[in-house]
């Protein structure tokens, strides 16, 4: 898949924005269903992924809390859609971002000692790869979080308001005012 199919942006969602996405803007809550509908969309359109590493903290960090997301995403991954595997040459991409990231505290050591793998150089590395934009809602401005590291690997970071508004979702009065 390439970001220059039909001039198509293609984003890439990272944990944190999927869980403030199920908690602010609720699915089954009809005023938020322009918003759903959109992102199933672009996940239909192969224009909004995410990694196996996000399905993965999904599952084993937030578990109870975060059933709807669970079930969400299996949803999309029967059908091949959303989930991408990583493969050998964002693992290639991402061995300079941990190595060079790794005493910055951006990646969580404990998750390591543990063999766990952390998604975030693997985010980055896939969108600098691919010419994919990033979606975080991590703080911005803070050194070790995905916004700026992802800056200094020339990805282009947004949050998920901010991904809203670039594709032109905002909630009207019904009068239309």
């Amino acid at each position: 898949m390439s970001a220059d199919l039909f001039n198509q942006t293609v984003y890439v969602i990272d944990s944190s924005a999927l869980i403030n996405l199920k908690n602010k803007f609720d699915y089954d809550n009809n005023v938020f269903k322009a918003i759903w509908e959109e992102i199933e969309e672009l996940i239909q359109n192969d224009a909004l992924i995410t990694i196996d590493f996000v399905e993965k903290e999904i599952i084993e960090d937030y578990l109870g809390n975060q059933d709807f997301l669970i079930k969400w995403i299996k949803k999309f991954k029967r059908k091949r859609k959303f989930v991408k595997k990583i493969d050998e040459d964002v693992i290639n991409e991402a061995i300079p971002i941990i190595n060079n990231e790794y005493d910055s505290g951006f990646l969580k050591k404990n998750k390591l000692a543990d063999g766990k793998d952390e998604a975030d150089p693997y985010l980055i590395a896939i969108c600098k790869l691919n010419g994919y934009k990033l979606i975080s809602d991590e703080k911005k401005f803070v050194s070790n979080k995905i916004p700026e590291v992802a800056k200094k690997y020339a990805v282009e970071c947004i949050s998920l308001y901010e991904f809203f508004e670039e594709r032109g979702l905002k909630m009207v009065r019904k009068n239309g005012s």
